[in-house]
């Protein structure tokens, strides 16, 4: 790596279109938001891959990866929209599996400076979001209700808090909060399933208590590097809880970032 360092980056530009892993496959072709294909890694240090090559295809809109699926030209795809996970399910020819994981959808709100730096702000968001709603009408096959950092299911975790949809007690913390008539605000979400529903319906209920939050949509970096540099007012994402079925793997993930690890050296 360090013969593609350019200014200190580490490689990091050079990765952008190479690879330097070790895992059973190697890169072969790779087109910005089009196509990935990879073929079998020759020198791979363990049993060599089952398949001789993977092609990863993007593509943007649910439906077509159901027909694609239902026609025979995929053999595995995943982000779809839960009205077309829902007809896969009556197709005898296609399998869909659901697997609880450790990741967690959420709405992050900066606290860096403007309306979510007052923690009533804050509490008002937590009951201007419809999570019975949300979680009946867009993550069936994506997830399940909680509202906990901690996995469901793993020691240490503790009831659900009971946040619900309050627009009534949503408004008042605003009026305590000095935002009576409430104000304009930015949500940056993915441009994929099942982040772009959750963010319409949180705006939605938002907009009750006079919160008006303009969407913003984007790719990974785009989204995930303007909340990793500060730079958002709300979003809506999705974390990892770590790869140890631990609590401590769990709430490590959300208490300590880069910044608050540099502080702490």
């Amino acid at each position: 790596m360090q013969q593609h360092a350019r200014q200190g980056d580490w490689g990091n530009r050079w990765l952008t279109t190479n690879e330097a892993g070790s895992g059973p496959f190697i890169l072969e072709t790779w087109q910005a938001k089009d196509v990935l294909r990879m073929k079998r890694n020759p020198h791979y240090w363990r049993p060599e891959a089952k398949l001789t090559r993977v092609v990863l295809r993007h593509f943007q809109e649910s439906q077509t990866l159901r027909l694609m699926l239902a026609k025979g030209d995929l053999d595995i795809a995943n982000n779809m929209a839960v009205a077309d996970i829902n007809a896969l399910r009556k197709d005898p020819a296609v399998t869909v599996d659901s697997v609880q994981r450790g990741t967690m959808y959420y709405v992050a709100m900066s606290m860096k400076e403007g309306h979510f730096a007052n923690a009533k702000v804050r509490e008002a968001v937590r009951y201007l979001i419809d999570y019975q709603g949300i979680n009946k009408a867009l993550m069936p096959g994506y997830g399940v209700l909680h509202q906990r950092p901690i996995k469901a299911g793993m020691p240490a975790t503790l009831p659900d808090p009971g946040y619900r949809l309050d627009v009534a007690r949503a408004k008042k913390l605003l009026a305590e909060a000095g935002y009576p008539d409430g104000f304009s605000t930015t949500l940056r979400v993915l441009a994929d399933q099942p982040f772009l529903n959750i963010a319409i319906a949180v705006q939605s209920t938002l907009m009750q208590a006079g919160i008006n939050a303009r969407i913003i949509t984007g790719t990974g970096n785009q989204i995930y590097g303007a909340m990793r540099e500060r730079r958002f007012d709300m979003l809506v994402g999705r974390g990892g809880s770590g790869m140890e079925p631990h609590p401590h793997s769990s709430l490590r993930r959300w208490s300590i970032t880069p910044i608050i690890a540099m502080r702490q050296n």
